[in-house]
């Protein structure tokens, strides 16, 4: 699938996320960068909301992990958020960008193929948008993916 293609999917499958105004910025084999605007996700300081911070983060997460394994055609039947952590290191003041990356990728295809289950483990830096430098927001997740 494309950058349109998956929004396309997840504004199907996860109805909410089509009032929360992302972009797929980047896409790779292992890790997602979505891109939103600040005036959707602004709250009463005049920063980013700390659970669209975290939304974004999860959403970055799970299409990490869901296109990793399409685009090696491994099919699987449920994928879900088993738990994460987040810390907001500074006040996002402009738009911003979450970007995901999956940890030792080829151990988590490996481990689903011989069981038919796995977790990923992966990491997720909040950043400016127009500067990838300055860490906002860290966040750490671990994601189950299973067939039946």
């Amino acid at each position: 699938m494309n950058e349109k293609e998956y929004l396309q999917e997840l504004t199907r499958s996860i109805p909410v996320t089509s009032s929360l105004d992302i972009e797929i910025h980047q896409l790779t084999s292992t890790g997602v960068s979505l891109k939103a605007p600040l005036n959707t996700h602004i709250n009463y300081e005049g920063t980013a909301f700390g659970g669209s911070l975290n939304t974004l983060c999860v959403l970055a997460g799970y299409l990490s992990v869901h296109h990793m394994f399409s685009s090696k055609k491994i099919s699987f039947d449920s994928l879900v958020i088993q738990n994460s952590s987040i810390n907001y290191l500074k006040p996002v003041t402009k738009d911003f960008m979450a970007r995901a990356e999956i940890q030792n990728p080829e151990k988590v295809i490996d481990h689903f193929q011989r069981r038919s289950k796995a977790r990923a483990e992966l990491n997720c830096t909040v950043t400016p948008l127009e500067t990838s430098q300055e860490v906002l927001c860290k966040f750490t997740a671990r994601f189950v993916i299973s067939s039946r």
